[in-house]
């Protein structure tokens, strides 16, 4: 949380009571350009008061709550204080953020596991949901050579192995721009701080954060998948021992979802996972994206 050179934190504390009309404190998991405050009896007033350096566009969450329903939270913009703080009320994401949560999902126990597989299946119909309920929305100009462009630059350094994935996917690209193939409206920084679990049943809860959410060819954000079926460190991807397992139930709840499509589909959906990885984790430092991009992209 970095606003501290607009406004001190009870400032906004005072704000936020004026507001929810009760006392508040800061929530768990603070942004890094944000700072949020919640009741401290959220009976009392289920919302979350947000404060932000910058503006967020309220009509981009309107297109994410279109495509994906009640896992987008509600946001209304309420004021500016001085020194260009911008406040917004949200509704509150019950539940817990899943990095609080992960080591003990992680642990040998059927019961966590069993948690784990339910927050992956909700997670298929997320996805799932962006393909069911498609937006009239505008291919950003000069995407493709912008995609091809990431790929040159990441292809530098790479071993033959990870070469010819990632000369796969180029070849994949076009597929991702034909006409009736969807563009979505997609989050584009699903880590485990902006999913929300309830640690008693693993129901997804919401998925929060979209400031830097992008118009791109549906599945490009399904790297996100690996946010929940691994932990990353500094050198590796630690993936979760049955994370075959869990991976095959996404994929099976996720085709169920969206009903029969043509191969030419599910080839697509394939190829903009793949360059989602690749975008994602082949700007990491070489020795690390090398690590990271050899776990996730030669399943």
């Amino acid at each position: 949380m970095d606003i501290s050179i607009h406004a001190t934190s009870d400032e906004c504390d005072r704000l936020a009571v004026s507001i929810l009309g009760c006392p508040v404190k800061p929530t768990p998991v603070q942004g890094a350009s944000s700072y949020t405050v919640s009741a401290i009896d959220t009976d009392q007033a289920p919302k979350v008061v947000q404060f932000r350096s910058k503006k967020l566009d309220v009509d981009l969450i309107e297109l994410a709550r279109q495509s994906y329903g009640d896992f987008v939270p509600k946001s209304k913009f309420y004021t500016t204080m001085s020194g260009d703080v911008y406040v917004y009320v949200w509704d509150l994401v019950p539940g817990t953020a899943f990095c609080r949560v992960r080591r003990q999902l992680f642990a040998p126990d059927i019961a966590m596991e069993q948690h784990l597989y339910q927050i992956v299946c909700d997670f298929a119909r997320f996805f799932a949901s962006a393909w069911n309920n498609r937006l009239a929305v505008k291919q950003p100009p000069g995407l493709l050579d912008e995609y091809y462009d990431i790929l040159d630059q990441v292809s530098k350094g790479l071993p033959e192995r990870l070469q010819t994935k990632l000369d796969e996917v180029r070849r994949g690209l076009p597929l991702l721009f034909r006409p009736d193939y969807p563009m979505s409206f997609q989050h584009d920084d699903l880590l485990e701080n902006n999913i929300h679990v309830d640690n008693i049943t693993g129901h997804i809860t919401g998925i929060v954060d979209w400031s830097d959410a992008m118009i791109a060819p549906f599945g490009v954000s399904l790297s996100g998948l690996e946010t929940i079926l691994g932990i990353q460190t500094r050198t590796s991807w630690h993936l979760h021992p049955n994370h075959l397992g869990l991976r095959e139930r996404f994929w099976d709840i996720f085709y169920r979802e969206i009903g029969n499509i043509s191969e030419e589909d599910r080839r697509s959906i394939q190829a903009a996972r793949l360059f989602g990885l690749f975008r994602a984790h082949g700007f990491e430092e070489k020795d690390k994206a090398i690590v990271y991009l050899e776990t996730l992209c030669l399943l």
